[in-house]
């Protein structure tokens, strides 16, 4: 309260201060979406090694159809979040004016995804992804707080909505 800075200290023009904060923003939105992508390639690891080793009707999980299109289908969702982030971090580097659009984008995608990725490496380990013994559980815990940090899913949805129909370049 009652703050005075002077010009010479200011980073912006007046009234610029919300407009800082908000680019601020970006990187941390990469940070989470990074976060998840860790998280998920940990849990698809452990769906991996728990499919070698865990067996049932007389089979190693690994053996089943189903079970084998899960674990293609959890990589390539880890795969494309890593692409995403990798894409958005590119643009925030560059300057790029699109680059809020894109960390946006990046949050979402890779947040949502990598979610989804732990929750079916969970489902892989039956009643013990449910279990603090294994990192499933706590994996599941900590994707899903990351599509609320640094702005909801919602969020971001809006800005990228935001952006697409008031700005004249393309995102591509």
């Amino acid at each position: 309260e009652n703050v005075h800075v002077p010009v010479a200290n200011r980073l912006g023009e007046e009234g610029e201060g919300f407009r800082f904060a908000m680019k601020g923003l970006d990187g941390g939105r990469i940070n989470i979406a990074t976060c998840s992508v860790g998280a998920a390639q940990g849990a698809y690891e452990a769906a991996r090694r728990y499919m070698g080793e865990r067996r049932q009707f007389g089979r190693a999980l690994a053996d089943f159809q189903a079970l084998q299109f899960k674990l293609a289908d959890l990589l390539a969702n880890i795969v494309a979040s890593r692409q995403m982030v990798r894409l958005a971090a590119c643009k925030l580097d560059e300057g790029d004016p699109q680059a809020t659009a894109y960390c946006a984008m990046a949050k979402r995608l890779a947040t949502d995804l990598c979610f989804q990725s732990c929750l079916d490496a969970q489902q892989i380990h039956g009643g013990y992804g449910y279990l603090k013994d294994y990192p499933l559980e706590r994996l599941v815990r900590d994707t899903r707080v990351h599509q609320i940090l640094e702005g909801t899913n919602e969020i971001m949805r809006l800005i990228v909505a935001r952006h697409i129909l008031t700005q004249e370049a393309d995102l591509r």
